[in-house]
């Protein structure tokens, strides 16, 4: 989407039919506030590679589109990145089709004979909103709000699929187990909001040392987990030893009146000995605990 003196949508019309292709975009034309350019790809091939591309809005698939599956190609169109709505075209008293595209995933449905008129514009735009609505919600369930992280539901979802993955391809991964150290003492000597900015900063410093396949997260009041993936083994000195500086270097900037310091344990998951999830984290928290004890603070 793009904005300047009106919005514009991108709309892919996936449908072998030229006819209502047309009939399509002469109904989405002449909006005031929104305008809608329709791009046609008459095949799954080259729908897909369009979207791949980016920078489309709404995908407006015809269920009789000759090398699609119906509603199997709608599931796959909706977990298929980037996660774009599909509305559904169906035939005007193709009932079945229409709740099938429903519960395959399809925002929305519009039978042949609306796109000729104001149902197509509204049901386009609805299914816009709606989508970035449950976008949103999705990403509450998974985000802590307070240091943009994920929550416990969130890495667990995405590191047991991790921990899958590396049973089939035989890859380690590890898990680094962080507390953040005086929690607190700091919230009750300057107050919750200190406490907040503590956490806010424990975050930014860990988003410094991980890299961009690494997985981090907030699991507890003052704790947080980091999965190490693609060469983690070898990747597990490297960011320890980014973690070490950022630290310093953010104690070193701060006009905060505490330091930050942390706790670290890492465990490695290995698929020829697996355990599951809960286990790796009891064991990066225990080794956390061994290091503490022996003063192994960041």
């Amino acid at each position: 989407m793009s904005e300047g003196a009106s919005t514009v949508l991108t709309i892919l019309a996936l449908d072998a039919d030229d006819a209502r292709v047309s009939r399509a975009r002469a109904a989405l034309a002449g909006s005031e506030d929104v305008r809608f350019a329709v791009e046609a790809a008459g095949d799954l091939d080259r729908g897909l590679r369009r979207l791949d591309a980016g920078g489309v809005d709404v995908v407006l698939f015809a269920l009789n589109l000759p090398d699609g599956k119906g509603p199997e190609t709608i599931a796959a169109l909706r977990d298929r990145p980037p996660h774009v709505p599909v509305v559904a075209v169906v035939r005007t008293d193709d009932d079945r089709g229409a709740d099938a595209a429903l519960a395959a995933g399809a925002v929305d449905f519009v039978t042949d004979a609306d796109l000729d008129g104001e149902v197509l514009r509204r049901t386009v735009r609805y299914a816009l909103e709606r989508h970035r609505l449950q976008a949103e919600l999705r990403r509450r369930t998974v985000v802590d709000e307070l240091t943009g992280l994920f929550n416990a539901q969130g890495f667990e979802q995405l590191a047991t699929r991790h921990l899958r993955l590396a049973d089939r391809t035989g890859e380690p991964v590890v898990l680094l187990f962080v507390r953040l150290e005086d929690l607190p003492e700091v919230s009750e000597t300057h107050g919750t909001t200190e406490g907040s900015r503590l956490l806010a900063d424990t975050a930014a410093v860990l988003q410094t040392a991980v890299r961009e396949v690494d997985i981090a997260a907030r699991l507890g009041a003052d704790t947080f987990c980091v999965l190490l993936t693609g060469d983690a083994v070898g990747a597990e000195a490297l960011v320890l030893s980014r973690l070490v500086e950022a630290v310093a270097t953010h104690n070193a900037r701060s006009e905060r009146p505490y330091r930050l310091s942390l706790s670290v344990g890492a465990a490695t998951y290995e698929p020829n000995g697996p355990s599951d999830l809960a286990e790796l984290i009891r064991e990066a928290d225990g080794r956390m605990r061994e290091r503490a004890a022996g003063s192994g603070s960041t």
